[in-house]
């Protein structure tokens, strides 16, 4: 027997010893101790250390099964499967649970059953659940026409002294809007009455005709205002005079608009346009009769103010 033996056998034993041990140490974690190391890291994660999730564990794959509560834990369990060392595929057949409605409080033993809610308990739910009512609508607006304010109209009806009386309505409209600072508070066209104050025909008064004439009333947006005016007079002289004087009665003296009497020589109609808002109108000759046709401007002065409602949003275009 040859003595080399003994030690070349020897370094055989050796080297087997050693191969085995690089190979089980090439293998890596267990089946087992890759469970476990799953199973702590869901322990220590707080948003899945309280769902129930199974891992199986077979030849370094894992699949992950049972109920979580939400989509976000069950992505981190996935992940951390994933993560953990020696794992080479994780299977996902976990299921979302669907939140379960919570079973009501069985009664005590002995005690009265619950009684059912009221009608009115599911009519006041229904209230609660209708939606606010809208906000009421603003208010209308008030505005103030202060004493003073020249009001200009064109008359609808045609007027003669030969036909009038006192207390007589006649038909006209604005000729121009009624303005309050820069604000145009009632517009062009709304209808206005005028009233005759006075009428007396020719030969009554040193042979002339006399025919007064005041504001009456306005309609605008719906609504009727009265209109108060101061009279105003023009008085001629005498008769066959060419000239004439004016008194005032009141607060204004009226200006001239000639040529609307009813024709002759010397015929002429006041216009009252200073502190009152009535307007007189005489002829000068004997026998003349005064006409104030359809379409005539007359300018008035309000003697006492009127308050004109109007609506929230009121806009008027600029003159009219």
């Amino acid at each position: 027997m040859r003595r080399d033996w003994v030690p070349q056998k020897l370094v055989k034993v050796c080297l087997l010893v050693l191969v085995l041990g690089m190979a089980s140490c090439s293998k890596g974690p267990t089946d087992d101790a890759i469970t476990k190391a799953i199973q702590g890291s869901y322990y220590a994660d707080p948003q899945v250390k309280d769902e129930k999730v199974a891992v199986a564990v077979k030849n370094g794959e894992v699949t992950l099964s049972g109920n979580v509560s939400s989509d976000a834990a069950r992505l981190q369990a996935y992940k951390l499967a994933v993560q953990t060392a020696g794992v080479k595929k994780v299977n996902d057949q976990m299921q979302v649970a669907m939140a379960q409605p919570a079973a009501a409080a069985a009664p005590a033993p002995g005690a009265a059953p619950a009684e059912p809610p009221k009608e009115e308990s599911k009519a006041e739910a229904k209230t609660e659940e209708a939606p606010p009512p809208p906000p009421p609508p603003p208010p209308p607006r008030e505005v103030t026409v202060p004493a003073g304010t020249s009001v200009r109209v064109q008359t609808t009806d045609a007027i003669s002294s030969k036909t009038s009386q006192a207390g007589h309505i006649y038909r006209a409209s604005l000729a121009a809007p009624i303005v309050v600072g820069d604000s145009v508070v009632v517009r062009k066209g709304a209808d206005v009455s005028l009233q005759v104050t006075s009428a007396k025909q020719a030969g009554k008064i040193k042979g002339s005709s006399e025919l007064t004439l005041a504001l009456a009333s306005l309609s605008y947006e719906g609504k009727s205002y009265h209109l108060a005016s101061s009279a105003v007079q023009q008085v001629g002289k005498s008769r066959g005079k060419q000239t004439a004087t004016r008194a005032g009665i009141g607060a204004g003296v009226g200006a001239l608009i000639g040529g609307l009497a009813g024709g002759g020589k010397g015929a002429a109609i006041g216009a009252g346009v200073g502190g009152g808002g009535a307007m007189a109108f005489q002829a000068f000759t004997h026998g003349q009769e005064i006409n104030v046709p359809s379409e005539t401007l007359l300018d008035f002065t309000l003697a006492q103010p009127v308050t004109i409602m109007l609506p929230p949003k009121h806009t008027a275009p600029s003159g009219q």
